[in-house]
């Protein structure tokens, strides 16, 4: 037994000398075919749940150059990589900008336009992955099992962005290229989230002591044996500290000295931008009024919003009263955060607009009447419309990218596209949305609450669907639920109630998740209940798509014929659809009560 140690831990130092020989090597030169040779701890945990092996080698073996590297460098170099790949992809689109220059006809303008939009929306996924390198580097490891769903979030809206990016660029040959010039970032964004996600596993598999853990103490690891010891940790006691921490085996040294911190109680908000403001009181005093008849401050509610004062701490409450009010495309920008507005009621105080991809050949998300990106935008009692008509096909009223984005007592006319949830956690309370095609789509996570959604006349060739998720991977942070909603047509399409076909979702994604539960059904909801994807690429999504139903009610909510699709379920219990309550699905409990907004937490 003796000599089969003795044999063992040879063995086992010649391959570690081998492998650090390997590893500088690779790290001075970062050769494919050398990177493959790195049978290190390191890249065989970390790399081993991601889809794109060598993008993942690649990423490690920038992080194998820095000798003193920590485990958190590890977990966070596929971000990093994405990064610098989206700095890359964004001046590769100011070149084709730029090639086209000279033309004047209206294809060439269009592109550029396109193309100036793509760039925007990579802007915004590298400035959340920068944030999200530099918040994540100052959490203590232990924790970081902890910080997984906030921090996928924040990867799977970088994600949407640059999906949006390419999907609205509407020349077929750009689109093809910038399309090639995203793969290497597209597969480091999803590296990360397949990293983030099983964080917990490669911190174990590394041997790091997480609060749940039972492994054995420092003090009690002296009194093993060298081969118990090899088989706890995978290294021999005379691999250095550096060399461990080379290999994926030594806790970082940020973290020594925080060992025997307690940890800090998660608020929900780590990763945001801005501190989070007090709740709201039932009476509040606003910072603006608009009103169209002079007695405000403000006429417009661009010029409202664009008073918002330089590093405002805090809410910005505005008060629009009763108007329609027909502005263009109304942005609350990424740096205006915390913005609250209300209005005097759904039928009073209108924002309104008829941008369209149709007629006006604009890109889906530029369509909107109105643009939320500040985090916590909160809104009560406002209407917001696109009037185009079913002829002007993509025509959003509202669009989503705030974190924690609230909107109660809210209504939301459209046709197709109606409203756009397009990234982070969202949730709708006591509104009402109507609409044709996709009325409700998106790539963040929404939640609809005691919500009524109506079906309006579509065009003779179309068909309506309720919702369309735009979720990608399993581990994106990103899905719609509806709990005790009303699914029902429109009052004024009732007389052609038959001549048209509902349905409650299609799969825009692979991964599309939409669950329906505990809402009442109208009869307008074809038996079948969901219909697929009609393009090629996503022909095949029902397959792999998670749609769900749970204890619904009403003449349209009998399961009996419904789809016959791997990717479809009936939940019979609810502890399978308490995974999908409010407080599960956006962690709303840590955030809805501090802004003053009623929720139910359960199922």
């Amino acid at each position: 037994m003796a000599n089969e140690l003795v044999t063992s831990v040879l063995s086992l130092g010649l391959s570690i000398a081998f492998i650090l020989v390997i590893v500088a090597f690779v790290a001075k030169d970062a050769n494919l075919e050398d990177i493959h040779l790195m049978n290190t701890k390191a890249l065989k945990t970390m790399c081993k749940p991601t889809d794109y092996k060598e993008a993942c080698y690649y990423a490690l073996a920038e992080v194998a150059k820095n000798t003193s590297a920590t485990k958190k460098d590890y977990i966070f170099a596929s971000v990093n990589s994405t990064i610098v790949e989206l700095q890359k992809t964004v001046g590769k689109s100011a070149s084709i900008r730029k090639s086209l220059g000279g033309r004047v006809d209206a294809n060439a303008k269009h592109t550029c336009d396109d193309l100036i939009n793509c760039e925007k929306l990579l802007g915004h996924a590298i400035e959340d992955l920068q944030h999200v390198f530099k918040v994540g580097h100052k959490t203590k490891t232990t924790t970081l099992p902890k910080h997984v769903d906030q921090i996928l979030v924040w990867l799977t809206a970088a994600r949407a962005y640059q999906t949006t990016c390419v999907d609205e660029i509407k020349d077929e040959k750009v689109r093809k290229d910038m399309k090639k010039k995203l793969e290497k970032a597209n597969k480091h964004t999803f590296n990360s989230q397949k990293i983030i996600y099983n964080v917990k596993k490669i911190l174990k598999d590394f041997g790091v002591e997480l609060s749940d853990d039972s492994k054995p103490s420092a003090g009690h690891r002296r009194l093993l044996d060298e081969g118990e010891l090899i088989a706890l940790e995978g290294f021999p006691s005379w691999v250095s500290v550096s060399d461990r921490r080379l290999l994926g085996g030594e806790s970082d040294d940020d973290d020594k000295s925080k060992k025997h911190e307690p940890e800090p109680k998660l608020t929900g908000q780590e990763y945001f931008k801005t501190l989070e403001p007090e709740p709201l009181d039932k009476t509040v005093k606003p910072n603006a009024v608009v009103a169209k008849d002079g007695s405000g401050q403000f006429k417009t509610i661009k010029d409202a919003v664009a008073s918002y004062p330089l590093n405002h701490q805090g809410r910005f409450i505005l008060y629009i009263k009763a108007g329609v009010y027909d502005e263009g495309q109304i942005i609350v920008n990424r740096n205006q955060n915390n913005v609250y507005m209300y209005g005097d009621g759904c039928d009073k105080t209108i924002i309104t607009g008829q941008l369209n991809q149709g007629i006006a050949h604009i890109v889906t998300s530029k369509t909107a009447t109105f643009v939320a990106e500040g985090e916590r935008f909160m809104a009560k009692n406002i209407r917001f419309q696109n009037t185009i008509g079913t002829q002007g096909y993509q025509a959003v009223a509202f669009r989503s990218q705030s974190p924690h984005t609230v909107m109660v007592d809210c209504s939301f006319e459209g046709y197709q596209d109606t409203l756009y949830y397009h990234a982070h956690d969202q949730f709708y309370k006591n509104c009402v949305v109507s609409g044709t095609v996709d009325i409700i789509f998106g790539s963040g996570r929404a939640f609809f609450q005691d919500t009524k959604i109506f079906f309006r006349k579509p065009e003779k060739d179309q068909e309506n669907t309720m919702a369309a998720d735009g979720r990608m991977k399993y581990e994106e942070a990103a899905g719609i639920v509806f709990q005790n909603c009303k699914i029902m047509e429109s009052p004024e399409s009732k007389p052609v109630k038959g001549q048209m076909k509902s349905y409650l979702g299609r799969p825009w994604k692979k991964k599309s998740k939409v669950v329906v539960m505990k809402s009442e059904i109208g009869d307008v909801i074809q038996p079948e209940g969901w219909t697929k994807w009609d393009s090629e690429e996503g022909e095949h999504n029902h397959d792999y798509c998670m749609f769900r139903e749970y204890e619904n009610k009403g003449p349209g909510s009998n399961t009996d014929k419904r789809v016959d699709w791997s990717g479809f379920e009936v939940i019979e219990d609810e502890e399978d659809a308490a995974k999908f309550s409010a407080d599960k699905f956006i962690d709303a409990g840590s955030w809805l009560p501090k802004a003053g907004v009623p929720v139910n937490l359960k199922v």
